[in-house]
């Protein structure tokens, strides 16, 4: 009993309101007349991020027979996560590699920044030239 007078409370201050999260999520937000009850409120503040892009590897096979594809990624992302676009594959386990060397120089001309054995692979391939301490100097 106790619950639902508190449940019914509540609801008269919050309500539910879809949101930007996504289908299906909804979040607990003050309804209209108690936003209206707040004293001046600060307006609302800019927040811009800026997003980092990485060259990666996005690692693929199975147990013990690794397969690495090269991916152009949000630095923000899980290694698996959705790319924005691949750009070849490495096999390590037998040495073959195919990269797609313009559309990484295009990338890297845009502020991508492959990671550090990204930029080996790359290196190896003559598509960038390492730093004086064997990683990229951009």
């Amino acid at each position: 009993h106790s619950i639902t007078t508190m449940a019914s409370s509540m609801s008269s201050s919050l309500c539910f309101r879809r949101s930007s999260f996504g289908a299906g999520h909804v979040r607990l937000a003050p309804s209209s007349s108690s936003a209206s009850v707040r004293p001046s409120a600060a307006p609302p503040r800019q927040v811009t991020t800026e997003n980092n892009v990485r060259i990666r590897f996005a690692r693929h096979g199975r147990k013990f027979s690794p397969f690495y594809r090269v991916v152009v990624i949000d630095s923000r992302a899980r290694r698996e996560g959705r790319p924005i676009q691949y750009l070849g594959w490495y096999n390590p386990m037998k040495k073959q590699t195919s990269l797609n060397a313009p559309a990484i120089k295009e990338w890297i001309s845009k502020g991508a920044q492959p990671s550090e054995s990204v930029a080996r692979l790359l290196a190896k391939a003559s598509i960038i030239e390492l730093g004086e301490f064997g990683t990229y100097a951009g």
